[in-house]
């Protein structure tokens, strides 16, 4: 498995291994804001969390393919 993942890792380009650090990045940060978020509230409520999960990942999603676009089309033109 851990052969697998050191081949995935090291078949990406330099852009794509940026753009999956600052994904993993962007989900520690949501992390945080779930757990401040329960802390603040001191009670779990789902349906808050998911909603803020849900705005907040397709928020970063849809980032992340409009950087893809502008990686790869710019990439290709130099």
């Amino acid at each position: 498995m851990l052969s697998e993942i050191n081949y995935f890792f090291r078949s990406l380009k330099n852009w794509q291994k940026a753009m999956l650090f600052s994904f993993v990045s962007y989900s520690v940060i949501l992390f945080g804001i779930i757990v401040a978020v329960t802390f603040i509230l001191k009670d779990f409520k789902f349906l808050l969390v998911a909603g803020i999960s849900f705005v907040y990942m397709s928020t970063v999603v849809v980032a992340m393919f409009i950087a893809a676009r502008i990686f790869r089309k710019r990439l290709i033109e130099n």
